[in-house]
């Protein structure tokens, strides 16, 4: 029975790309959006808010890199992946507010729904 189930289902995926003409039809991958600094990918479609004044919108996860500028209180932030060592940064684009469309990082303690 097994046997017979693997087998109708390899059938079906040749005649899948059969019909296609050879070619694999792959769905675009989540991570399209994510960061090469990020070692978790987690995107999330809902938005998130900023949750305290003057917080900086960094260039890259830490003190470290330069800020775009300060985010206010409220200011809507899109996630799209974390960088979590030795603290937790969240990469994303900015929603609302005066940095609208603009990427940038965020220390996640900074962030809430």
């Amino acid at each position: 029975m097994r046997q017979g189930l693997m087998r109708k289902g390899i059938a079906t995926a040749v005649a899948t790309v059969a019909l296609f003409g050879g070619a694999v039809i792959t769905a675009p991958t989540a991570s399209a959006a994510t960061h090469p600094k990020c070692n978790l990918d987690e995107p999330d479609a809902n938005y998130y808010k900023i949750r305290g004044n003057g917080v900086n919108f960094r260039k890259g996860p830490s003190t470290k890199y330069g800020s775009y500028g300060l985010l206010s209180k409220g200011t809507k932030f899109t996630y799209y992946c974390t960088k979590t060592y030795p603290e937790v940064w969240w990469y994303g684009k900015v929603t609302s507010g005066p940095h609208k469309g603009q990427k940038g990082w965020v220390r996640a303690d900074f962030v809430t729904y």
